[in-house]
């Protein structure tokens, strides 16, 4: 399966990398039948018209497929981790198991503020061929924290998740079923309480994912499959 952008009328193209991927390492040639998909829900059956290691151009001959956007729909914001390596695994995973949406949040307690935005989308990417998805989830820039309170999300149950208390009701058995959801996660060193208290002033309910104290990107994980289980599962 390869990525494809959609030109005017029947015409799919590759990006460089793609491109380079499908003409040098698979030898595909001038004539080849290959599937592409569009990230927007289509799979393609396509011919190869230039073979061109730079950019591959491509026309359709079937849609094999339109893929409906599958609801409810779950937007996980989360702070990056300090080792870029454990960030580029929750996208990988998460894309996989079915998030829609990810917003990278600076915090209080953030120890990253930057990131390489195309090498995340890169990932997405792969990780969305991987698991033979046909839609690509809206990668977001960073964004403080405190902003993004603020953003007034519509018809979306909200929720966030940290360690400040001993007494937060499970995610698990407090999400609504069959809603769009936006899931909040902190840093390693876990939300400020001026920042849980901003986010509950805001529509946020505070939730814990259980017991154990969780990495970032693994309470990614456990908030994106919990969603996904639930609502498959009803």
């Amino acid at each position: 399966m390869f990525y494809a952008f959609l030109k005017e009328g029947h015409h799919l193209y590759f990006d460089k990398e793609e491109s380079f991927h499908c003409i040098k390492v698979l030898r595909h040639q001038a004539g080849d039948i290959i599937l592409a998909t569009d990230g927007k829900g289509a799979k393609y059956k396509a011919i190869i018209l230039q073979a061109d290691q730079n950019q591959c151009i491509l026309e359709v001959t079937q849609v094999v497929e339109i893929e409906i956007l599958k609801k409810p729909l779950v937007h996980i914001a989360i702070s990056p981790t300090k080792n870029i390596d454990r960030l580029e695994w929750f996208l990988e995973k998460a894309v996989e198991i079915g998030v829609n949406q990810i917003t990278l949040l600076t915090c209080k307690r953030s120890e990253r503020k930057n990131v390489k935005e195309e090498r995340f989308q890169k990932i997405a990417i792969s990780a969305m061929k991987q698991s033979l998805r046909h839609w690509l989830p809206t990668l977001n820039t960073l964004t403080k924290c405190t902003e993004f309170f603020k953003i007034p999300f519509s018809n979306q149950n909200k929720y966030i998740c940290h360690c400040q208390h001993h007494t937060l009701p499970l995610l698990k058995n407090i999400m609504q079923l069959n809603q769009d959801a936006i899931i909040l996660i902190g840093p390693e060193g876990d939300f400020s309480n001026d920042e849980i208290e901003d986010a509950e002033k805001n529509g946020y309910v505070s939730v814990s994912l259980g017991n154990a104290r969780l990495r970032t990107e693994t309470a990614g994980i456990v908030a994106v499959h919990t969603f996904q289980m639930l609502n498959s599962f009803n």
